[in-house]
């Protein structure tokens, strides 16, 4: 290299007065740096893609502008433009569209081509900066080309992220029409007259062991079910909740819908697959309500596909059916499935809410109540701060006395109820008043007292019912009431899955198997005999107050009259979705034979289970050919009965599933076929033992998710 060529390689040069010389693109001062920034964009690219997280897209997005401002910085500097920073402005744009490639909403793959242009255009300016100084000889020429390309490209690394987000919108099918006529038919066709009143109690994150009454039920052992007459060896004590399975029922393979929480409750409510309402994930708050540009809106495009922050409004809840069919409908507690406009529970077909629209470790924390008057006037107020709701140890029993005074108007006013209790425990941050210090320590301690407090304040519930004479002059409230106590998913950080592998987040069965136990004396629950009724006994214990170890967990004093009780256990598999059909079943919104009233333009998930828990079917009836488990809108398994040697066995199988026993990565693992009968814990995969049932259950798994795809919404045409 010769003195003239090392001076402008060193920009000792000012290189407009060297009209003859190219606009030279490497600048050995600015490598280091160049090298540096290049090496963090794409390493925090490769991490964005593997993992999808929410917020990693705008982090990329910011680092595209800083690249793009740098160059432009000095382009007018009249500096060089450095080749390793012009290719890191190239990886963040072009990595921002592999990311929605790969993690985005369906319609961005549907407009593949569309999208594609909103990259190109970008891509072509950088382009045309790094090569302008091929064809443009003139100084002055090539620093304006330069300088307005550069400035584009700011310009559009800013809207970029804007674009992208906006056309992951997808065009979803209206269900309103077909909303709107059922609700008017059932208006038009239904009373409440000699129907029941109707108790729903969600638990948030309890797991499948957390209460006495299945603390000492094995899921199955060598294929068969196993318990124990005694719950006097159980940790946590919760006699009311046991209590309700006293002639009644419990099942002991009930599944959530959804191993989070938003999209079970969704479940619950619709009878559907969450994914046919865009429901992948948990909702979080919408910090600017009703705004494109809010958060969950513009950071979350994958995730909350059609811009959706909770349950859509032509979706059909059992709340809205019993409301038409004149039910007093209120939901205290947690709500979770959006925090305006038609996201409201009072727009979901609830007379009255009290609570928060959020998780208890969401913030803001605040309570409202929500109510629409007569005139159909929408009023709302907020009850509790944020800040008064720091220490949550009063939460219990402050929901639980506006759901007594929810009930008791209802009786006072001579109205069938809809109750439908929330609480938000035993979800972190776990709290607890059973010692009077409510500091929410979250030790298997508090974890036990939270769960024994909120059994407590149940039986305060009961008792109201017990002791409160029914207007049809038919025994007590409580005969009258169909009583239902569920968990939306399984533990969090805390509780027992027994011998079930895996825990909330996941769909191995500890993360989908939940407790439930119904009674309705009235309506034949329990009454049938094809199912044998089984003793247990369970115990009052009086805890210590003073305890705050865990050492004192087991310290607690039984009553001296152990109760002794009767149930009946379901062996059949079901998913929370069939308490939609079964609820509307119940309270008598059927045909003339029989069958459920269902909307007729929208594929409804569940089934009807009355006949399981009146017990005049076998345990072991197969209610639904197979049970589709959803994470994060993927179908990741499937559960079917297949014959084996002349037994028939419930299988389930996985394609691809993460584990969480690995002590360094999670392992994909591939092909994964368990027996549930045999093996419950899903320790040990059967695929190359039956690689035809792996096969069979693949393409079940195949068929669901083209499904999904063709018809998302399960739209009956």
């Amino acid at each position: 290299m010769n003195e003239f060529e090392n001076d402008i390689q060193n920009d000792t040069i000012d290189v407009d007065a060297v009209s003859d010389k190219k606009f030279v693109h490497i600048d050995k001062s600015k490598r280091i740096f160049d090298i540096v920034y290049l090496a963090l964009c794409s390493a925090f690219m490769l991490v964005m893609w593997c993992t999808g997280y929410n917020f990693l897209p705008l982090i990329a997005n910011v680092l595209a502008i800083v690249a793009g401002v740098l160059i432009f910085a000095r382009v007018l500097a009249k500096s060089n433009v450095g080749l390793y920073m012009w290719i890191a402005y190239m990886v963040c744009i072009c990595g921002l569209f592999v990311f929605f490639l790969i993690w985005g909403a369906e319609s961005f793959g549907k407009n593949l081509w569309y999208n594609l242009v909103l990259v190109l255009f970008p891509v072509l300016l950088a382009t045309l900066v790094y090569v302008s100084d091929k064809f443009i000889t003139k100084k002055t020429a090539l620093k304006i080309t330069c300088a307005v390309c550069s400035f584009l490209m700011v310009g559009t690394a800013i809207v970029y992220v804007f674009f992208m987000n906006l056309r992951c919108r997808p065009t979803v099918e209206s269900l309103q029409a077909g909303h709107d006529d059922y609700l008017a038919s059932v208006k038009n066709k239904y009373t409440t007259q000699d129907k029941p009143n109707v108790l729903v109690i969600l638990m948030d994150d309890m797991a499948y062991s957390d209460i006495s009454a299945y603390s000492y039920l094995s899921s199955k052992i060598n294929g068969t079910s196993v318990t124990v007459t005694d719950s006097k060896n159980a940790t946590i004590n919760t006699p009311n909740i046991d209590s309700i399975a006293d002639g009644g029922i419990m099942m002991d393979n009930f599944y959530s819908a959804s191993p989070v929480c938003s999209p079970s409750r969704f479940s619950i409510l619709t009878g559907r697959y969450s994914s046919r309402g865009y429901l992948d994930n948990v909702v979080f708050p919408s910090d600017i309500q009703s705004n494109p540009w809010s958060p969950t809106h513009f950071l979350n495009p994958y995730q909350f596909l059609n811009n959706v922050d909770g349950i859509l409004g032509d979706e059909i809840t059992f709340a809205e059916v019993l409301q038409a069919a004149g039910y007093n409908t209120g939901c205290i507690g947690k709500w979770n499935l959006g925090d305006y406009g038609q996201y409201l529970p009072t727009n979901q077909g609830f007379d009255y809410f009290y609570g928060s629209y959020y998780v208890n470790d969401m913030t803001p924390y605040n309570w409202v109540e929500d109510y629409v008057d007569e005139q159909g006037n929408f009023h709302s107020q907020e009850v509790r701060t944020h800040k008064e709701n720091l220490d949550q140890s009063e939460s219990t029993r402050l929901l639980t006395a506006k759901m007594l005074e929810f009930i008791s108007s209802s009786v006072e006013n001579d109205e069938k109820f809809l109750a439908y209790y929330t609480t938000p425990w035993p979800h972190f941050p776990i709290y607890s008043d059973n010692s009077g210090t409510g500091k929410g320590n979250t030790s298997d301690d508090t974890y036990v007292q939270c769960i024994e407090e909120f059994d407590k304040y149940l039986g305060d519930i009961l008792n109201y019912l017990k002791s409160t004479p029914d207007s049809s002059g038919s025994g007590s409230l409580y005969d009258n009431t169909l009583i239902v106590f569920t968990s939306d998913n399984g533990p969090g950080r805390e509780g027992v899955t027994g011998d079930m592998r895996g825990r909330k987040n996941t769909t191995f069965e500890g993360g989908m198997k939940v407790p439930i136990l119904v009674s309705y004396p009235n309506g034949g629950v329990g009454s049938g005999d094809q199912i044998a009724s089984e003793t247990y006994t369970y115990y009052q214990w009086e805890n210590n107050a003073e305890r705050t170890s865990q050492a004192n967990v087991a310290s607690k004093t039984k009553s001296s009259t152990p109760t002794t009780a009767t149930t009946k256990h379901i062996d059949a598999s079901s998913m929370n979705f069939d308490l939609f059909n079964t609820i509307l079943s119940y309270c008598g919104i059927t045909n003339s034979d029989g069958s459920v009233y269902l909307p007729s333009d929208r594929i409804i998930d569940g089934v009807d289970l009355t006949s399981l828990w009146n017990c005049t079917v076998p345990t072991s009836t197969r209610v639904h050919d197979k049970l589709f488990y959803l994470k994060k809108g993927k179908c990741q398994a499937v559960q079917m009965a297949v014959e084996l040697d002349g037994t028939t066995y419930d299988f389930k199988y996985y394609d691809s599933v993460r584990t969480e026993n690995s002590a360094f990565i999670d392992q994909v693992y591939k092909n994964y076929l368990f027996n549930l009968d045999t093996d419950p814990a899903e320790g040990y995969s059967l695929s190359k033992t039956y690689p035809e049932i792996a096969s069979k259950l693949l393409a079940e798994l195949k068929g669901f998710r083209n499904e999904m795809k063709t018809n998302r919404r399960g739209i009956i045409k």
